[in-house]
């Protein structure tokens, strides 16, 4: 019975990783004319800091039309270095390690590197593209005590914080007036997620979510309850809740069309508990700080907004107008990230 549960399991993730890698729904999807104006060095910055970028499933670091681009733009308009993950060896093996892989060991990698990036030494901020947003999340609740360069500011785009529940396109809620194929989809992958095989190896896995089987996702799932300090106080990280409150600012973006991110408000740290989605301020994620979401905003240093329009689509001048101009240069009268010590979070 096991092994039959198992195979089917199996199956079903790899179609499900099959359908995303078609669609794409990673994937940035850039919408610019070229616009010559856009790659002029922006005046009246200066002291900006160099940028990590982590794309999304289906896309890999280096793609000339999506964070290539996005790694030339910025280049462009700050002058500063650009280093956009790579967790393959190659392409090919990047855009395969957005579906099959340990997260965990991916997030550790990465630190390493960043570690031994002397460019990266002041300090550097921080881009995740859909599910690179809580992998660099990872990156900051568990790197930012450990000598290594500090993360600043950290934005992310469509990121399922909170985890995904079910398919793209299967967004309709409550569970029990879903339509048919997406009740069965969200049953499925439900029963598949949390066996071994299939959480140490498919990475949408580990970061699923069912809300119908909270004790096995908290029990069984590697990644994601461990970046949220869900398992219960016995367990918890408090150096995860004193690194993230360190960030000079989480900016945490959400589309406005998203069908790829059920629920799509995961990127606003939402929850659906099956009956209801759960805003973060209604949370004991948020009542009891496990992870410095309340210190940000009591300091006003997370920001929640939106992009018009479908999961990770977007042209480069929004990009220009909306991230880098916003949060990735440094200005006369900012901010000073030095003010923010992580070995001292206020409470």
């Amino acid at each position: 019975m096991f092994p039959k549960l198992a195979l089917t399991s199996f199956l079903i993730w790899h179609a499900y990783a099959a359908a995303i890698r078609t669609a794409g729904p990673g994937q940035l999807k850039l919408s610019d004319n070229f616009n010559p104006d856009l790659w002029k060095p922006l005046s009246n910055v200066f002291g900006s800091l160099p940028v990590v970028l982590w794309h999304g499933m289906g896309d890999s670091c280096c793609a000339p039309h999506s964070i290539g681009a996005i790694a030339k733009l910025i280049e462009s308009q700050l002058g500063v270095f650009v280093y956009s993950v790579n967790t393959g060896s190659s392409e090919y093996s990047d855009v395969l390690s957005g579906f099959w892989g340990d997260v965990n060991d991916q997030v550790a990698i990465v630190c390493s590197k960043l570690r031994n990036l002397t460019q990266l030494n002041d300090g550097y901020n921080a881009v995740g593209f859909s599910q690179g947003g809580q992998f660099l999340r990872a990156v900051a609740e568990r790197c930012q005590h450990t000598g290594g360069p500090r993360m600043r500011t950290l934005v992310t785009l469509g990121s399922q914080h909170q985890g995904v529940m079910n398919v793209p396109g299967c967004r309709t809620l409550p569970l029990n007036s879903s339509h048919g194929a997406c009740h069965l989809m969200q049953h499925l992958l439900g029963m598949g997620a949390y066996l071994p095989y299939i959480r140490e190896h498919v990475v949408q896995a580990q970061y699923f979510k069912d809300p119908l089987r909270l004790p096995e996702y908290l029990a069984a799932n590697p990644f994601l309850p461990d970046i949220n300090n869900e398992r219960g106080p016995e367990v918890r990280n408090p150096l995860y809740a004193t690194n993230l409150a360190s960030l000079e600012r989480l900016v945490l973006y959400r589309f406005t069309d998203d069908e790829t991110v059920v629920p799509r408000d995961s990127a606003w740290f939402s929850f659906f508990d099956g009956e209801r989605l759960v805003p973060l301020r209604e949370q004991a994620l948020y009542d009891e700080d496990w992870i410095g979401l309340r210190t940000l905003d009591e300091q006003g240093r997370l920001i929640m907004d939106e992009i018009p329009g479908a999961h990770m689509q977007f042209s480069l001048q929004w990009f220009a107008e909306n991230v880098i101009q916003k949060y990735l240069t440094k200005r006369p009268g900012s901010m000073n990230p030095d003010n923010l010590d992580p070995t001292a979070r206020s409470s």
